[in-house]
């Protein structure tokens, strides 16, 4: 009799347990439904996978879009008192072929097919990869978890709010192109990462530090590309920080990073 009244307990608390999800679920469908006004359409899987951390109680809720672009939207959302930002990349409107070029080099994986959803996984798991691994010697955002085209990470900013670009605010930039530089050596020389896109639109401030955001074009030192993305990072980083004023040399930067002088050839191959 004992046993039978703890297992009505137990079914009593699974079907509160799904009541609850099934309230959350239908509160951010209703969430999903409003962004279809806003073009912010997902296919029938990507809601699935959305609902799925839900009901796995890995979001309590989305908040709404920080960025929307062709390839990727990012959302603020919340579990508990912390907030996290969720990266869907659009699976109809992706660079399918730049995607597998990155992937294709990089040692870690191995593509058999080249279907889009695979390319798309690879690329999200890349991605999460390379958050981790730059995690370790700079600041950037923690990756929590991925599922096919989602990457659920710590949102970088305070209260919800994420933290302003570069770009878009003023520091002391002799100090910021000191720590960045020295954050560009740590990634190559520690990590062996080059990030691939670096520039003031993906580096966020926050308590006047340096954030670095946007891993998924990053690629080992090993891969056949390093050399020619390294080069545009520092010519990007250089080109900025002139403007504002610092006096530095993308040549001298890229050497003091790699610790090998700039190579013509290699300069070259970087602008095809």
């Amino acid at each position: 009799m004992h046993e039978k009244e703890f297992n009505l307990d137990e079914i009593d608390e699974f079907e509160l347990d799904r009541e609850y999800q099934k309230r959350v679920i239908e509160r951010e469908r209703k969430f999903f439904e409003e962004l279809k006004t806003e073009n912010e359409v997902f296919d029938k899987r990507t809601l699935m996978i959305l609902f799925s951390l839900l009901a796995g109680k890995h979001i309590d809720e989305f908040i709404g879009v920080i960025s929307s672009g062709k390839e990727a939207v990012v959302f603020s959302a919340k579990k508990g008192r912390r907030y996290r930002a969720v990266k869907i990349y659009r699976v109809a409107t992706c660079d399918f072929k730049t995607m597998h070029k990155y992937i294709q080099g990089d040692p870690r994986f191995h593509l058999r097919k080249s279907s889009r959803r695979q390319i798309i996984h690879a690329w999200v798991e890349k991605e999460f990869r390379n958050l981790r691994r730059a995690g370790e010697v700079v600041n950037a955002p923690k990756a929590i978890l991925r599922r096919e085209n989602v990457l659920v990470m710590e949102l970088v900013g305070k209260r919800g709010v994420p933290a302003p670009r570069l770009k878009d605010v003023e520091v002391d930039y002799e100090k910021f192109y000191e720590i960045i530089t020295r954050d560009m050596k740590k990634l190559y020389c520690e990590a062996e990462l080059v990030h691939g896109d670096l520039s003031e639109y993906n580096i966020l401030v926050k308590d006047d530090k340096p954030v670095y955001i946007d891993f998924s074009q990053s690629v080992v030192t090993q891969h056949p590309l390093s050399k020619a993305l390294l080069i545009r990072d520092v010519k990007n980083i250089c080109n900025f920080f002139k403007r504002k004023g610092v006096d530095c040399d993308y040549r001298e930067l890229y050497e003091y990073i790699t610790g090998e002088k700039l190579h013509p050839i290699d300069e070259e191959i970087a602008q095809l």
